[in-house]
């Protein structure tokens, strides 16, 4: 399948493992908030404006890696590069997670002399 790699500002990682209780069964993996881009460019969704409605901004994004990648994850919020592939469950499209490379940390600084 087509793999694709995305820069992205992970905002929080935490790992879980669940046992299931009827069947014995472990579930774990590392779940990751973060926005999909290594830019804080501001966002403005000219159509939206159109309609009367708003829609500014960047969403954060859920994802769920293996557990086995929690040794990548050396800070948040900082930048990483996720590595993702493309797969076909169910006759369907799904954009699979697999794998996570530490960029650098990320700071906020405000921007000064800039008017919206």
């Amino acid at each position: 399948m087509q793999e694709f790699k995305q820069k992205c500002l992970v905002l929080s990682a935490t790992t879980y493992k669940m046992t299931d209780e009827k069947t014995g069964e472990t579930n774990s993996g590392l779940t990751l908030f973060y926005i999909p881009t290594d830019k804080l460019t501001p966002e403005d969704d000219a159509a939206a404006r159109g309609r009367g409605q708003i829609s500014l901004g960047i969403q954060p994004s859920k994802v769920t890696l293996p557990i086995d990648l929690q040794t990548k994850v050396k800070h948040a919020p900082a930048l990483y590069e996720l590595t993702l592939k493309l797969v076909t469950r169910q006759l369907k499209a799904q954009i699979q997670p697999i794998n996570l490379e530490y960029v650098s940390l990320a700071e906020l600084h405000p921007v000064k002399g800039k008017e919206a």
